[in-house]
């Protein structure tokens, strides 16, 4: 393990305990990591905290300071894209408000991609200019120019547009566990491209196959940050074909068809949605700098209990089979696998959805005890490090009856619902809303200065987890820096006992957070049946997910979980969202009639470095998995390196957890691939 324990045994393991040990110990590290400046790192981030000034420009503005003496920090800093935003980062770490940094200039997010984009992508681009070469030359002499091997491929008719295309460029996905290098990457931006192109595998291609990208070289750097508001409208009509979006027919009373094309982003559709103001998805996933297409192929979804995942959205899939022949699926019935079959029809290049009506969140986020956001069925089963003086109380068990009052309705009821706890935290955020059509005194969420908030927490975020400094030292303090972190971003802003009121359009809501992937973390997610009550089969018992809750922290407090060299497997979040069932064939969330328990785990990937994440990983499962009921993972989750009740996880998927689902699944397939080659 490669984290120096400071201490002969962990402290208390609560937020105010590990931020004294880190109080008292931090400067030992001067010794090999004499640029970070210890002072500001106390002054800012520490202290504030422990006396409840929790203000997120005060936390985040610390960690910039902390860092900024750093080489670690000015090679991460000397990447961004603009001098524009590095002279807001200055002024902000220097003491100006966020919308003083900002200034007259504006925060554009077109100037600033994000570092996970850039990343994802830097092989690639570096490689542009002989791409950019070759189509120079075929443009030039109208000949056919295979130059150092690039195969031609066309994306018109005229043939006068070539597509991009660079070979043996290694590929990692976001969450780095996928690594291939495909023989050719190309990025095509017609569908006419796509037929010239065809060709298909699993999510993600094999070393020496052929992958397909829609996110185009030319357009790399961009692509809408996943934490800024990109100012202007994006509208759909302008764009590559596959960046477009077309209303189409009214269907029902409040629903209209849409038309959207897979490389169209959350963030542009986001932007699309609340510009016009008059249709919107009714569910979502948080991030905004992912595809619409990579959203739907693993059947990704939102939250609240009377929502299904994104793909039951789904009314139309147009794509491009193996024969490189255009085909569309709107049969009621073939939908169910269409919708969500992970690519293995051929080519998706639209996706036709049923749009909502806009309507209006009222957000009303919380930070509140962590042994009443989703109370214990037992008040003992609250480790003693997080027991506050509520729990000694002559009221104590009355204060969890309510709880758990609350605690259920909202799980029921509430048109989103979702509950955080970051390791070590007595608190617990809770982020549950319902909607209104009025739309009187709405707000854009976040604003401008919150927007450049959120950007440097996600990038300082990045920069601090894969700092020497970060990983040197022990797993219990870096969750407690990444709580600091992400709890001082998190409204309540001021006072963590206030409860602000934000009305926003729903688009703003269901994308509260812009900038969670600019910091890598690895993810655990299991979807789990919400049983029927024994005393009222038509009503869910919601007992299942406090005691997959509680497992969770309590096996975060278990002597095996956390040891005494400061090891700490879950150095992140434990994120619950309730959600309905669905109708998508494929769906995890299947047969959920009552609705499911949307559950995961998240760390970072030193946990995974340190040889901590994998066990911890499978004991988890072996928790959710004895809950009953047929458990399962989440598709775009990690899931392959986790045994499942015992047994390789490909088998149990077979066998067990999706058994009837794949039989009825090819039965549905089988129509649409008949004579073109596929299943």
């Amino acid at each position: 393990m490669s984290n120096e324990s400071t201490t002969t045994a962990p402290p208390t393991l609560y937020r105010d305990g590990i931020l004294r040990d880190i109080l008292e110990n931090v400067e030992r590290y001067s010794q090999n990591f004499d640029k970070v400046n210890y002072k500001d790192l106390k002054e800012y981030v520490l202290k504030p905290v422990l006396e409840e000034r929790f203000d997120p420009e005060v936390q985040i503005r610390g960690f910039v300071r902390a860092l900024r003496p750093t080489p670690w920090y000015q090679e991460a800093f000397s990447k961004i894209g603009t001098q524009e935003l590095k002279d807001q980062i200055d002024a902000f770490a220097d003491g100006a408000s966020p919308e003083d940094a900002i200034g007259k200039a504006g925060f554009q997010v077109s100037k600033h991609p994000s570092p996970g984009i850039k990343h994802h992508f830097s092989l690639i681009t570096a490689l542009r200019k002989l791409v950019v070469d070759i189509h120079d030359d075929i443009r030039g002499n109208g000949k056919t120019k295979r130059t150092k091997g690039l195969p031609i491929v066309y994306e018109d008719a005229k043939k006068a547009k070539v597509m991009e295309v660079v070979s043996d460029v290694p590929f990692e996905n976001w969450g780095q566990n996928i690594n291939n290098t495909p023989k050719h990457t190309f990025l095509p931006t017609t569908v006419l491209g796509v037929q010239n192109l065809i060709n298909w595998s699993s999510i993600f291609s094999q070393n020496k196959e052929i992958l397909v990208s829609f996110v185009n070289l030319l357009e790399v750097t961009t692509v809408p940050d996943p934490m800024a508001i990109r100012l202007g409208q994006f509208d759909g009509q302008n764009e590559p074909e596959l960046r477009t979006i077309e209303l189409k027919e009214t269907v029902a009373d409040k629903k209209r068809l849409c038309r959207i094309g897979v490389a169209v982003t959350s963030e542009d559709f986001r932007r699309w949605a609340v510009a016009h103001n008059a249709w919107c998805l009714p569910v979502d996933v948080i991030l905004v700098e992912v595809t619409i297409g990579g959203t739907n192929a693993p059947i990704c979804h939102g939250a609240g209990r009377r929502h299904k995942t994104i793909s039951d959205y789904v009314r139309r899939i147009e794509y491009v089979d193996c024969n490189a022949e255009r085909q569309t699926v709107d049969d009621k019935e073939l939908i169910k696998a269409a919708a969500g079959c992970f690519g293995l029809l051929g080519v998706v290049t639209h996706i036709t959805f049923e749009l909502d009506a806009m309507t209006y969140a009222i957000m009303e986020p919380r930070k509140i005890d962590i042994g009443l956001a989703i109370p214990p069925l037992k008040k003992e089963d609250i480790p003693s490090a997080l027991r506050s003086e509520w729990y000694h109380a002559t009221d104590a068990e009355a204060q969890i009856r309510d709880a758990t009052a609350d605690f259920r309705r909202r799980a029921t009821f509430d048109y989103y619902s979702e509950w955080f706890w970051f390791t070590y935290q007595k608190k617990a955020w809770v982020n549950t809303w319902n909607t209104t059509e009025s739309a009187t005194d709405v707000v854009e969420y976040p604003d401008e200065g919150q927007t450049l908030l959120q950007w440097i927490e996600g990038w300082i975020g990045g920069v601090l987890t894969s700092h020497p400094f970060f990983k040197a030292i022990p797993g219990f303090w870096q969750a407690q820096f990444l709580a600091t972190l992400s709890m001082a971003t998190l409204p309540p802003a001021f006072g963590e006992d206030a409860t602000p009121t934000i009305k926003t359009a729903l688009p703003n809501a269901l994308h509260f957070r812009r900038g969670t992937q600019n910091m890598r973390v690895r993810d655990m997610e299991l979807q789990i049946p919400l049983p029927p009550h024994p005393d009222d089969s038509s009503k869910p018992d919601f007992s299942i997910v406090q005691r997959a809750w509680w497992d969770v922290i309590n096996l975060v407090y278990s002597e095996d979980a956390t040891s005494h060299d400061g090891s700490s497997p879950m150095r992140l979040t434990l994120e619950l969202r309730i959600m309905g069932g669905s109708d998508i064939l494929m769906a995890p969330q299947r047969g959920n009639g009552l609705g499911t328990a949307s559950i995961e785990v998240l760390t970072i990937p030193d946990a995974v470095e340190d040889g901590e994440w994998q066990e911890f990983t499978v004991k988890v499962a072996d928790l959710w998995l004895g809950l009953g009921g047929n458990v399962r993972p989440h598709w775009a989750k990690e899931w392959e390196g986790v045994r499942l009740k015992g047994t390789e996880p490909r088998q149990c998927l077979r066998t067990v957890a999706f058994k009837d689902q794949i039989s009825e699944f090819k039965s549905a397939l089988r129509p649409l691939v008949k004579g073109r080659g596929g299943l």
